[in-house]
């Protein structure tokens, strides 16, 4: 790219320089033509002179006219150049040199890719981004820089958009890059797992199955790695198997709409496997859910909202229960169960009525527990199988 570059730029240097030399040459060959003019006619006009004075014979005369004729041309032939003599053909070589060297520019810019990150910055900025083209621009920058984080964005833009072969492609060449002992490789694994799962047709497959190994060997209170291991036993029959990973899974998990859908598949591989809770004892015994709910025209939520929602015991004040919930993932009940506790003496196993509580808070405060109660319900019975709503507000 440097070579071209420079190449280029000699071949515009170049042209300027002949330009101004033709220019310069010009005008230098008019001044000397206005001498030579005059030098000659002085000259005609002295002879002319002598010989009307009778100083000159007839052939005298004729001879030295001859003589300031072939003088004069003598000296044109030594200041005539090539181009000089050709101005047709080196318009020509100029036009040329110009065209090479601007067409070769512009295609040396778009080749080292500035235009496109130009344009991308442009669309950014304008709002006028559209899927493919981020599709696009990715590719190029994984291409061009051939990074770790140019290869992931570029998979979880295929992820996004369901191109969930390409995504494999692009997050085995990420992993190919990272480095063995990276921090966020285990990350990296489980994003390749489950596009290993979807691009299956959301069916297991050996190599998925063997990267999920990878990450438990590393991380084994990894919740979707677990998952993943139980979608394997699942699809294989083993549903013992499928029971025990999803049920880890669910231990480590702190999200309610992981719980919930781990639970109903637990609930299908008991029912297939035939698998009662005196073989394998649930890991889940005693839980609570609920859903939220306001009036939107009364209550906004702001982007540093987090809200605590956590069971108490009539007489004391430190919840049995407890979920961190953003504002964004209400839309879902929230699951309270015996895994949530805080105190280790009492769970929600051996409490018959709590208390439900739901406190604001920014998730920038140091203690949390510090935020606005802005909705509370008292005396639920717990598992009970119903989902308690309660309305908040400020």
């Amino acid at each position: 790219m440097m070579v071209a570059y420079l190449v280029m730029a000699t071949m515009i240097v170049l042209c300027l320089v002949y330009l101004f030399g033709s220019i310069t040459h010009q005008i230098g060959d008019n001044a000397d033509y206005h001498k030579k003019s005059s030098f000659v006619s002085v000259r005609r006009k002295e002879i002319a002179e002598e010989e009307e004075a009778g100083r000159l014979t007839a052939s005298e005369y004729s001879q030295l006219l001859l003589d300031v004729d072939s003088e004069t041309k003598s000296i044109d032939g030594r200041q005539k150049r090539f181009f000089h003599n050709d101005i047709f053909f080196a318009r020509w070589v100029m036009l040329a040199v110009v065209v090479v060297a601007v067409l070769g520019s512009v295609s040396l810019y778009q080749q080292i890719g500035y235009s496109k990150e130009v344009a991308f910055t442009k669309d950014l900025q304008t709002q006028q981004l559209t899927p493919q083209k981020v599709t696009d621009f990715l590719k190029y920058h994984s291409a061009r820089y051939d990074r770790v984080e140019d290869w992931y964005y570029l998979a979880t833009d295929y992820v996004s958009a369901e191109k969930y072969q390409e995504a494999v492609v692009a997050f085995e060449t990420a992993l190919e890059k990272l480095p063995k002992n990276a921090e966020n490789r285990v990350n990296l694994l489980v994003e390749y797992a489950q596009a290993l799962f979807y691009a299956n047709g959301g069916q297991s497959s050996e190599k998925m199955l063997k990267v999920v190994d990878t990450i438990l060997q590393v991380a084994p209170t990894q919740v979707t790695a677990l998952d993943l291991k139980g979608v394997a036993h699942f699809s294989q029959q083993n549903y013992l198997g499928a029971v025990l990973a999803w049920q880890e899974a669910i231990r480590y998990s702190g999200h309610s709409t992981e719980r919930f859908a781990l639970l109903s598949a637990i609930s299908k591989a008991r029912e297939l496997g035939r698998i009662d809770y005196q073989q394998v004892a649930p890991i889940i015994t005693d839980q609570l859910a609920v859903k939220i709910e306001w009036d939107a025209g009364e209550l906004t939520w702001q982007r540093d909202d987090i809200l605590l929602v956590y069971a108490l015991v009539k007489g004391q004040k430190m919840p049995i229960a407890i979920q961190r919930v953003f504002p964004e993932d209400l839309a879902q009940p929230i699951l309270l169960t015996n895994l949530d506790s805080l105190m280790p003496t009492m769970t929600l196993a051996e409490a018959d009525k709590v208390d439900l509580v739901v406190k604001l808070a920014n998730i920038n405060d140091n203690d949390l527990t510090k935020g606005r109660i802005i909705g509370i319900k008292r005396g639920l019975l717990t598992n009970r199988k119903e989902i308690f709503v309660i309305k908040v507000a400020l």
